[in-house]
């Protein structure tokens, strides 16, 4: 790691860190991808899926400490009606 960029890391708010960490990431999962210059409509969902996966951008929803909601929070949702 560069000086200069060690120094903007240490700038950077835990949540921009987090952000980095996760490009990073990705950064590393698309060397996977066939075709690796640029990111198309061409680029076919599996492979998406794929870089997605292996990037571990998502693995936070799979964590126990997000559920931070049960079934007993909040109002019951009152859906319009037709006059």
């Amino acid at each position: 790691m560069t000086k200069t960029f060690a120094q903007l890391i240490k700038k950077m708010t835990h949540q921009e860190q987090r952000e980095i960490e996760t490009f990073a990431a990705f950064i590393i999962a698309r060397r996977n991808l066939k075709n690796q210059e640029i990111l198309t409509d061409d680029t076919s969902t599996q492979e998406l899926m794929r870089l997605v996966e292996k990037s571990g951008s998502f693995d936070w929803l799979d964590s126990e400490l997000e559920d931070v909601y049960s079934v007993r929070d909040g109002d019951d949702v009152l859906w319009p009606t037709k006059s």
